[in-house]
């Protein structure tokens, strides 16, 4: 008797386990850790740029960038990875939701050799700047006469920094400058013929990030499925603003562009991945990036005034929809 109790808990255990396997491979979400970032800052502006960051130990995960101003905050909900699948590297374009979801919405091939140029060691003189000491000065010249200039740091800590090097500087510079392992592009500077240069220059540092991946989204875009994946994806309920939504007879037509914007970012981040968010996080993330696209607003003189009020009362009329109890049937 007590031999068929065991039996049949170990049964469970084995469904259990085999329930929650299946689950998460027809999830087939990657979870992926960064601890280190590279911020490239420009001289001309030192405090806004582009961050990028990595896995300084496995090269599976792939490099990420994203804009930010000078507050620290992004500047769009934008970023930019590598997606390696069936032996071909993919450049991706994604959308960024509650700052550790992403989506993809476009891609294209890349090559790492495409961009490549060759630099010589200018010289036996090493070089500082800023924090970083000893560096090593390379070139390369163009054949209109422009030089692209290299200050390299070598760190000495076997890290590869040439991938997430490369994801920056082939895209602004149409450089890939072949470091060693250890080795940091510390600054780099275009010499035009007519003297006048241009220059980056990066900061790097330890962080302690997660993000998520969707990989059958990701696929299913590449292999032009993706209709069939959402179909297949999309959730029973949804909030009611996710299908048809009046706005207010004030609402011009410029702030209902701002408005539809903002409840379709709302609205795709629900339907991807609200198997994997609990809904007080999809709430804070609805005021959250409520908050960041206002702010925005304001800078750029995007929204006068009364728009922007109209813009905030509107969004918070529509909160009492992101409460379950509210959803539509889809």
């Amino acid at each position: 008797m007590n031999r068929f109790k065991i039996n049949l808990i170990e049964k469970k255990i084995i469904v259990l386990t085999f329930t929650i396997i299946a689950s998460f491979c027809n999830a087939q979400i990657l979870k992926y850790h960064y601890d280190k970032e590279m911020t490239f800052l420009s001289e001309a502006d030192s405090l806004s740029g582009i961050s990028v960051r990595f896995n300084s130990k496995d090269k599976s995960v792939p490099v990420y960038s994203i804009e930010f101003n000078s507050d620290k905050k992004s500047i769009r909900n934008t970023v930019d990875f590598y997606y390696n699948y069936r032996k071909n590297m993919y450049r991706m374009d994604g959308l960024l939701f509650n700052k550790k979801y992403v989506s993809a919405n476009g891609f294209r091939t890349y090559s790492a050799s495409s961009p490549i140029r060759y630099f010589k060691k200018a010289s036996d003189t090493l070089y500082d700047y800023r924090s970083y000491k000893n560096l090593e000065k390379r070139i390369a010249t163009d054949k209109d006469g422009t030089k692209i200039e290299l200050f390299v740091a070598n760190l000495n800590d076997g890290i590869d920094y040439s991938e997430p090097a490369l994801f920056y500087l082939s895209e602004h510079y149409g450089i890939s400058p072949g470091l060693g392992k250890g080795e940091v592009v510390v600054y780099a500077n275009y010499i035009f013929s007519n003297s006048n240069s241009s220059g980056n220059f990066v900061k790097l540092k330890d962080i302690n990030h997660v993000m998520y991946f969707n990989t059958e989204q990701i696929e299913a875009l590449i292999d032009d499925r993706y209709r069939s994946f959402m179909e297949r994806s999309r959730p029973e309920k949804m909030p009611g603003y996710c299908s048809v939504t009046s706005f207010g007879k004030d609402v011009d037509e410029r702030t209902t562009e701002v408005l539809n914007d903002f409840l379709d970012h709302i609205c795709d981040y629900y339907e991807l991945w609200s198997r994997h968010e609990n809904p007080e996080n999809f709430k804070s993330y609805y005021d959250d990036e409520q908050e960041r696209r206002t702010e925005i607003y304001k800078r750029i003189k995007n929204l006068n005034e009364k728009q922007l009020k109209i813009y905030t009362s509107e969004l918070n009329q529509l909160k009492n929809q992101n409460l379950t109890e509210n959803f539509d049937y889809q």
